[in-house]
């Protein structure tokens, strides 16, 4: 008789954990199918947005340097473009060429809301980083 208490106790528990364990795996299967979602989701509209940091070459001519980072790394301008930073951080920035040009110089620091501004007519490509914060850099290519 003990026996068969036993084996009737150990019998429900395999069922009660059965039962326990496909409605986790039913739920974490849900969960990851709207994590999936939401990441999908996510990727898209976040590859829309313009305060993201980009490596990819994006025809515009406005650099942006917020969360001391450079938003929009590296871009394509016909010349004859007027680029043109704007500081959104806190600390103070600068624009300083890899190789300066006649036409690209270092910029002053210069802190948030403020904005440096250059006009490339050579086409070229142009490095530039954040003096006081090296590890900012990007890219400008010049174009006809």
């Amino acid at each position: 008789m003990n026996n068969k208490k036993t084996t009737a106790i150990v019998v429900a528990a395999i069922v009660v954990l059965g039962a326990g364990a496909v409605a986790f795996m039913n739920n974490d299967n849900n969960n990851m199918s709207e994590m999936s979602d939401k990441a999908m989701t996510s990727n898209a509209s976040d590859s829309m947005k313009s305060d993201k940091p980009s490596t990819m070459m994006e025809q515009t001519n406005k650099i942006t340097y917020k969360g001391f980072a450079v938003i929009k790394k590296s871009i394509k301008v016909k010349k004859g473009t007027t680029v043109t930073w704007t500081n959104e951080d806190n600390a103070k920035h600068d624009v300083t060429p890899v190789t300066e040009t006649e036409e690209f110089k270092a910029s002053e620091l210069f802190g948030k809301g403020e904005t440096h501004s250059v006009t490339f007519n050579t086409v070229g490509k142009y490095a530039y980083f954040c003096s006081p914060h090296p590890y900012m850099k990007g890219t400008i290519e010049v174009t006809e």
